[in-house]
């Protein structure tokens, strides 16, 4: 079985335990700008490693220091072939454990070991880095194997949504064609009306008819309202994560809504824009509907606790969004926000819709971490703090126009709260 995909969305942390954990053998390929990293398993235990940087790998130290700089790349894709060893490398007599280098590796330092801790023990009881890693290991396993594998339902394009995507893709659609798509669905039509006479949408006269929203408003405005009140119907029925779905749901309208607002400033389309924004953390959704799957069939996983969860949401959704993506087959600049907007430099070499995805969802984590667990805000950074994130510098934007986007912030929630309603 071959497996393959991106550092960005599958944590080298988690695949190297992974490997380890369900007793992989064969070779792990892991490339970015700067090297490449080649590490072999046999019964999930690392025999040797090699890597661009290193002449020598066939001694534990070789392997720590290969496992320990490729654990820091955040860039990059993985490739894992699971076929049996080359007779030189069986004929190794060492074998290394990989949870043990990379608890050595980032016990190192105090740093180091932090950022370890926060990445395996999610549990607030966890006191050790060992019983960190024990508490959590099943679902995350399990997890990791579903989404490794593409094992993982992902829900069909509302069927509005899918037609009227279609007719847009095509080059000589009509205006009147995407109208009577859309007024086949009588709860999207009255819906659509609403939001296309808000103040959010129309600055002009009363529009009364789907056709005048079309021809108001542009064809690709009204696709991405219509795919936006559409997908308001997975977040429906007896869920036990169904509030933090809600949750998960007008934090993407608001980012969407923002994304929009912007969108001159970051001299993008604004309805790609939207798109991106109301995407990036779509994911989530779907990955909370495969945890609550997994919580219902398997009796070990029924008391997970609400921190583990949280990480595997965090550490995953980008995986997930990006499946999600690309079945729906929306556009790639949305692919790209879903799977990379949450890894950022200020040199990274990216289409402007990353960094605003990025920026969109940094302005409001504050707002929306505080309400997932019930807490205030906290206090605002300054405007010359904002200067310095990476999505700031890769769309060149004064603090002026900084100062621009966080005035935004106040009327999208607002009306996110709305369209959620």
């Amino acid at each position: 079985m071959g497996l393959h995909g991106e550092i960005q969305t599958m944590p080298m942390l988690d695949l190297f335990q992974w490997l380890e954990l369900v007793h992989k053998t064969g070779k792990l390929t892991v490339e970015n700008a700067t090297g490449k990293q080649q590490i072999y398993f046999e019964n999930g235990a690392i025999v040797a490693a090699s890597s661009t940087g290193y002449f020598s790998s066939n001694n534990l130290s070789d392997a720590e220091a290969i496992i320990s700089e490729t654990l820091k790349w955040q860039r990059g894709e993985f490739s894992f072939a699971e076929t049996p060893l080359p007779p030189e490398i069986v004929s190794l007599p060492q074998r290394h454990s990989a949870k043990q280098i990379i608890q050595k590796t980032f016990l190192i330092a105090d740093e180091a070991a932090g950022v370890f801790q926060q990445a395996i023990a999610v549990s607030s009881q966890v006191m050790d880095v060992g019983r960190g890693y024990d508490e959590v290991e099943g679902l995350r396993v399990a997890i990791v194997s579903r989404l490794l594998k593409g094992d993982f339902q992902i829900p069909l394009l509302p069927t509005v949504a899918n037609k009227i995507i279609s007719i847009t893709k095509q080059d000589d659609f009509s205006l009147r064609d995407l109208s009577e798509v859309i007024i086949t669905d009588q709860v999207i039509t009255a819906q659509l009306l609403k939001h296309a006479n808000s103040a959010f949408y129309n600055r002009g006269r009363t529009i009364d008819s789907v056709s005048m929203a079309v021809q108001m408003l542009g064809a690709q405005t009204v696709t991405n309202l219509v795919l936006t009140l559409s997908l308001k119907s997975v977040i429906t029925g007896r869920d036990i994560f169904l509030e933090e779905k809600k949750l998960v749901w007008k934090r993407s309208l608001a980012s969407a809504l923002l994304a929009r607002s912007m969108s001159l400033i970051a001299q993008v389309d604004r309805e790609q824009a939207f798109l991106c924004g109301l995407m990036i953390n779509f994911g989530k959704i779907v990955l909370f509907s495969l945890i609550q799957d997994l919580m219902q069939k398997e009796a070990e996983f029924k008391s997970t606790s609400k921190s583990t969860v949280e990480y595997i949401i965090n550490s995953y959704h980008q995986k997930v969004g990006g499946a999600v993506a690309e079945k729906w087959m929306l556009p790639p600049t949305v692919l790209d926000a879903i799977t990379n907007h949450r890894a950022l430099t200020p040199e990274l070499q990216c289409s402007r819709y990353v960094p605003v995805a990025n920026l969109c969802d940094t302005v409001l984590s504050d707002h929306f971490e505080a309400q997932q667990n019930q807490a205030e805000p906290s206090a605002p950074k300054a405007e010359e703090d904002w200067m310095l994130l990476p999505a700031v510098k890769l769309l060149g934007l004064t603090q002026h126009q900084v100062h621009q986007v966080l005035g935004f912030v106040p009327e999208c929630l607002s009306y996110a709260q709305q369209m959620a309603s």
